[in-house]
């Protein structure tokens, strides 16, 4: 055992040293430098698109102590306040812009302009100012205090480098002597050669990185595990302040990928995808209760709440939706489904208004369901979504059935490590004690010791429906064809009917040379398309020999006819 524990400790140490590492390399990447080293195969931390090195910082601040002096040096370094040749004020007076007129890290945002570097700074300025507008005075978040004469004066300083590759700025940050607040200032990359390239580039960097420093100055430092949500929040930013630019979707595939994993998720460089939450909050209360506003109010009301009340990111944000009236494991059942209507899914009006340009959700599972009754052992993390995916063909009828189950746990949501919860997800067409009315013949159950947290909605051919009947029109073919004793034994065959006000039809099956085998009136199933059932059976309750047989459904006079095939084996 203690040879074991041993091991385990070295193991665990070689993987911490590791990950040092890659973060040294990462800083050594923000900064432009060569780390001059190899790829780190053992890394835990999954490949992400870089942007902004914000999270970056903040792990190197939190592990500082734990570098060589060498690096602690280069890190140093790197992360200081560059000098630059010279700079201007925006017409704000808030911002000082530090920039060189020559050499690599010249701004370079219009280079087919022969005023490059003017137009560059000028079009800067503008963004900063009207990511500062929007956020402190229309959004109402306290400005970030002053850095106590760093720069040069009070105002606060934003500098134009030269970044490495994929990096669109950052915000660094310290703590104030004053007060236990936290001043920063702003590195901006000087040519944007990023997915959103150019001017745009830096007008989504303003509005992201403000935010940054407003997150640090006025509300908490990133120093707590909620890396992801001071990403996620400045990520909104971008698509509230700056609506028609759009690099968010560059990071939208992720969560795309991974709904089932939890929302507090906070490995590496991480949040950005989790942009569609604040989007969903926006829009959803702007459009519910006519409040362009409210969204943004509890956006801004978590952060708060994290302020006054020393809470955790879900934590915070659970209070703020509570102090609206609302509740978050609801609304995140509700998020499951607005990203559910995305891509050729999307429906105008409603979810989304963008969602034509969103990824497609990815399930947790795909199933071929048969009745009477399907029951599947599953796990899910806390403030997650499992999508389930129901193949109901086997009625004859294509029908695509979606469950979404959420895990509104906040608690376990907020430690590390997390706990999820184990359920079992029941479908049938017989309800039983507990059960929960999907749609038609369908119900659901879901089993567990931790039930409380969960809920589920549903999606019957992309509508959502919450107990209700869906008609769905005329069979048009046999069901299953073809129909074998041996593979098909516990169903019948769905013979369609027309449409009549009839809530029965005489159905006739004859052999291909008109012999009648088979005939009844029976009932017309009406809660799908209308169709009667047969069990294959002739008049005297025996087997068919195979072969190709025609029937004829009698429905108030309303006739169908066509063939199907049996295979008696």
């Amino acid at each position: 055992m203690k040879m074991l524990m041993v091991v385990a400790l070295l193991i665990w140490s070689n993987l911490f040293a590791q990950s040092l590492d890659d973060l040294y390399n990462s800083v050594l990447t923000l900064g432009n430098k060569s780390s001059g080293s190899t790829i780190n195969i053992m890394s835990t931390t999954e490949p992400s698109k870089e942007k902004c090195g914000f999270s970056i910082i903040s792990q190197v601040k939190t592990n500082f102590n734990r570098f060589t002096t060498r690096q602690q040096k280069v890190i140093a370094d790197i992360l200081s306040r560059p000098t630059r040749q010279t700079s201007v004020v925006s017409p704000s007076g808030f911002f000082r812009i530090h920039y060189d007129t020559t050499g690599i890290h010249a701004p370079n945002y219009f280079p087919n302009e022969n005023n490059n570097i003017q137009l560059s700074i000028d079009s800067l300025v503008i963004a900063f100012d009207s990511s500062y507008n929007f956020e402190i005075n229309y959004l109402g978040y306290e400005q970030p205090p002053d850095d106590e004469g760093d720069g040069g004066d009070d105002l606060f300083d934003i500098y134009i480098t030269s970044l490495g590759s994929g990096y669109y700025g950052y915000t660094d940050f310290e703590k104030r002597t004053s007060d236990d607040r936290y001043k920063s200032f702003m590195v901006i990359d000087n040519k944007m050669d990023v997915p959103t390239p150019g001017i745009n580039g830096v007008r989504v960097t303003a509005a992201h990185e403000f935010h940054h420093a407003i997150q640090v100055g006025s509300y908490r430092p990133p120093l707590s595990g909620d890396e992801y949500y001071f990403e996620l929040t400045s990520t909104s930013m971008e698509e509230f302040v700056y609506d028609t630019i759009n690099d968010y979707y560059n990071y939208l595939p992720t969560y795309f990928k991974h709904p089932d994993r939890r929302f507090t998720y906070n490995v590496g460089n991480t949040g950005y995808d989790r942009v569609i939450w604040n989007i969903y909050l926006k829009e959803k209360l702007e459009r519910e209760v006519n409040d362009p506003k409210k969204g943004f109010d509890i956006i801004r009301k978590s952060w708060e709440i994290m302020r006054n009340h020393a809470r955790t990111a879900i934590e915070a944000l659970s209070l703020a939706l509570s102090e609206s009236g609302l509740d978050i494991k609801s609304n995140f059942n509700d998020f499951g489904a607005w990203c559910y209507f995305t891509g050729n899914r999307a429906q105008d009006g409603k979810y989304f208004s963008e969602a034509g340009n969103y990824p497609l959700i990815s399930p947790i599972a795909k199933y071929e369901y048969f009745p009477p009754k399907k029951t599947y052992s599953l796990s899910i993390q806390p403030i997650a979504n499992n999508y389930l995916i129901f193949d109901l063909s086997y009625s004859g009828i294509n029908d695509t059935l979606v469950s979404i189950v959420t895990n509104g746990d906040v608690n376990s949501a907020a430690k590390d490590p997390y706990p999820s919860i184990d359920y079992t997800y029941s479908l049938m067409t017989n309800p039983e004690e507990g059960s929960n009315h999907i749609v038609n013949e369908y119900y659901s159950k879901i089993t567990s010791d931790n039930e409380n947290y969960l809920i589920e909605i549903d999606i019957l051919n992309d509508q959502v429906v919450e107990g209700s009947s869906v008609p769905r029109g005329e069979l048009d073919y046999v069901y299953p064809q073809p129909y074998s004793y041996y593979k098909h034994s516990d169903i019948s065959l769905a013979i369609p009917v027309k449409n009549s006000l009839s809530d029965y039809a005489n159905l006739y099956i004859y052999t291909i040379s008109m012999n009648l085998v088979y005939n009844a009136q029976l009932e017309v199933n009406k809660s799908g398309r209308r169709m009667v059932k047969w069990n294959g059976m002739d008049n005297s309750e025996n087997k068919l020999p195979s072969g190709i047989y025609i029937y004829v459904t009698d429905s108030n006079g309303q006739i169908l006819k066509g063939k199907l095939a049996i295979i008696n084996d």
